[in-house]
């Protein structure tokens, strides 16, 4: 496999870092999330109030716990999820695999996020765009920001705000779309659409993914909701991903 080298020093150049860029290999806009803390997790009272909302205490939300203050480098992140434009660009170049659905007319569009890829498939693909997938943290601060929020837009659900169960698509939506649901720092599909991969550990040391999907309700939209799938190696018709680009040491500022 070819992997491309994206040497990020010329694009931040030597003053404040650009609030956005493009990455050279797959196309993408990023946006750079500043160095700094923020709240990660749920408190007990928070998971209360989930409880309620969800009307079951579901076990899931309680791996969210506990509330804490953690420290997260600035870094760039895709803005939107990685699209099935995108990764056929990356199997054209390097000759791998094809996912499931990626020819389909109702989940094949060039816009609409790729889906059943697994973490190896994303790691290879976010190896040759010289990026890398999101640590929890990273993309958790990402989608909320410092305020505590649940929603990437804010504290109160509103359903029209992104693609989740109440929205009532039934499947993948093409990126850009929900404009009032984009986080702090501009990102979108943060909340429903396609949940995401990162690095990092879930329970019984199972891989995370984030965000909620399409077919998830309110309470599985959060930025804080955490689960991983049935099939880590293909994926699943609502599975997918973004990258992230670290900045060099010495260029944090």
């Amino acid at each position: 496999m070819l992997d491309k080298q994206w040497d990020i020093r010329g694009d931040i150049g030597a003053g404040p870092l650009p609030e956005s860029l493009v990455c050279p290999v797959d196309g993408a806009e990023m946006v750079l999330v500043p160095e700094g803390d923020f709240v990660m997790g749920t408190s007990q009272e928070e998971l209360r109030q989930i409880f309620l909302l969800d009307e079951r205490e579901n076990p899931v939300f309680a791996t969210e716990a506990p509330a804490r203050t953690v420290h997260v480098d600035a870094f760039y992140i895709d803005r939107y999820p990685v699209t099935n434009y995108q990764y056929r660009k990356f199997i054209n170049e390097t000759g791998h695999r094809e996912p499931y659905l990626i020819n389909h007319p109702l989940w094949g569009e060039p816009l609409q996020p790729v889906v059943f890829v697994g973490w190896d498939d994303a790691r290879a693909y976010a190896r040759w765009a010289g990026k890398s997938l999101p640590t929890e943290a990273q993309w958790e601060k990402a989608g909320r920001g410092t305020d505590g929020r649940m929603w990437s837009w804010g504290f109160a659900f509103l359903p029209g705000r992104c693609n989740s169960r109440e929205y009532g698509l039934g499947r993948t939506s093409e990126i850009g779309y929900f404009t009032e649901g984009i986080s702090p720092y501009g990102c979108y599909d943060m909340c429903g659409n396609v949940w995401e991969m990162c690095e990092g550990r879930w329970v019984g040391q199972h891989l995370p993914m984030r965000g909620g999907c399409f077919l998830g309700s309110a309470t599985f939209v959060r930025v804080t909701c955490r689960w991983t799938p049935e099939d880590p190696v293909n994926g699943a018709h609502w599975l997918g991903f973004r990258c992230v680009k670290e900045i060099p040491v010495g260029y944090q500022r």
